[in-house]
């Protein structure tokens, strides 16, 4: 019997920017904690569906040690709404849009009893994060460093170690499991 996978949806407006590099951040700090069966995408209010990361954004994360070449931008779904354990969106504002797309996706799908599982960055970590788009790459920089700075925090929030697979024993990880990319 396998163990049902929960996933983490980083939400951004565009999902070229910001939450590609949330998405990219949590898989690397959980693959570092050895936390497994956890699942995290990222989508976007407004994505245009197969749109590739801002070219500010790869910078910062292959300067970073990241490798993103096969990134495309999805639009949030209902289904990606339903499905999700936790949403997490990188402003209030997004948060307050997604809370009530979050309550109509649920009761479209006959659901009547659900919980709150539609976070900020803000009600995690203290702080939002700003939209970097259309600025210079010193501003991408702060927002990694933003969203690098909220991930431990995330984790505990969310009690992602209480709700992971535990480890299997065995040798060496293998390359696939220790590279960071999308």
């Amino acid at each position: 019997m396998s163990v049902k996978k929960r996933k983490i949806i980083f939400v951004c407006t565009g999902n070229t920017c910001r939450s590609p590099m949330a998405e990219l951040l949590l898989k690397k700090a959980l693959i570092d904690r050895n936390l497994k069966g956890i699942d995290v995408a990222s989508a976007g209010i407004q994505a245009k569906r197969g749109d590739t990361i801002n070219p500010k954004s790869k910078f910062v994360l292959e300067e970073n040690g990241f490798i993103c070449e096969e990134f495309k931008s999805r639009k949030l779904t209902d289904k990606m709404l339903k499905d999700a354990y936790a949403i997490v969106c990188m402003t209030e504002k997004h948060r307050e849009y997604l809370l009530d797309a979050r309550w109509n996706a649920m009761r479209k799908a006959g659901e009547e009893d659900f919980e709150n599982t539609v976070y900020s960055f803000c009600e995690i970590t203290g702080y939002d994060v700003m939209d970097p788009y259309g600025k210079d790459v010193d501003c991408y920089r702060y927002v990694f460093r933003l969203l690098e700075g909220g991930m431990s925090a995330l984790i505990d929030k969310l009690g992602i170690p209480a709700i992971a697979q535990k480890p299997k024993k065995r040798g060496r990880p293998k390359k696939s499991e220790t590279e960071n990319k999308i």
